[in-house]
């Protein structure tokens, strides 16, 4: 498939999921695993639903709950993506809400999905849990996060991670964050695109908690899954059918990558 033929499909595919269930807080069960997922600037919410679809059509045992973290009406992008101060407010109210359902169901696993500029906030929430690993697993799609942000303090409070790169991702998270910022507001290319570096002078604590964080980066066959390398191929319905559950529970099919 080419890039214009996985956007047209996705477009479509997120549609059919819109009219048909809608934009529901919470939807499946939850008293025993549960993913959060944080959709990019913009409020469509695009990501959520199609992540949706997937584990619907895999008839997974597992909940999701959509945190609406984007300010105003959907495709206001500029406010999502440049309003650090505010960004970082409703991170700390994810910790909150994270911390609030582990009381109420400490038995469930909970995982962490935060795609694109979501993964700002994802991060931002991690890091202020205080050393409380309540999140099993962290997903960070196609992350607009600047490449050397020190993740550390996030990576302590969760037990695995993977972030899903593409260097053909040269539109929104190249040439688009060079211009507009990341979510931690450097006009660089995002890590999304390039990868994450470990940024010099770490603490000892944040340096280990690197070897949690691992990178899939995209290649060729995954056009058979609908992902041609563009920014939204990793929220693909077939792409997240075989891949997404595994990796959750720490079983990934692709080809990993550590952090150097």
């Amino acid at each position: 498939m080419g890039f214009l033929t996985t956007r047209v499909t996705a477009v479509s595919t997120y549609a059919a999921e819109l009219v048909r269930h809608g934009i529901a807080e919470q939807v499946g069960p939850i008293e025993d695993e549960v993913l959060f997922v944080l959709d990019g600037v913009g409020g469509f919410q695009f990501a959520p639903l199609l992540i949706r679809r997937a584990l619907r059509q895999e008839s997974a045992a597992i909940g999701t709950v959509l945190y609406a973290w984007q300010f105003g009406l959907p495709g206001e992008i500029w406010t999502d993506l440049m309003w650090l101060r505010r960004n970082r407010v409703m991170g700390a109210r994810l910790a909150r809400r994270l911390l609030s359902f582990h009381r109420h169901h400490p038995q469930a696993r909970i995982h962490l999905a935060a795609f694109s500029g979501g993964a700002g906030i994802g991060v931002f929430a991690l890091e202020t849990l205080g050393r409380r690993s309540v999140v099993e697993t962290l997903l960070l799609p196609c992350p607009a996060i600047s490449p050397t942000y020190n993740l550390g303090p996030a990576l302590q409070n969760v037990a695995r991670a993977y972030a899903w790169v593409s260097a053909r991702d040269t539109g929104i998270l190249g040439l688009g964050t060079r211009v507009f910022g990341t979510t931690d507001r450097q006009f660089t290319a995002a890590a999304g695109s390039l990868g994450f570096k470990r940024p010099p002078g770490l603490a000892r604590g944040d340096a280990n908690a690197y070897d949690r964080l691992w990178e899939v980066h995209w290649a060729p066959e995954l056009k058979q899954l609908g992902h041609s390398g563009g920014h939204t191929g990793w929220v693909s319905v077939p792409f997240l059918r075989r891949h997404l559950l595994p990796m959750l529970h720490g079983h990934p099919l692709l080809q990993c990558r550590a952090v150097t």
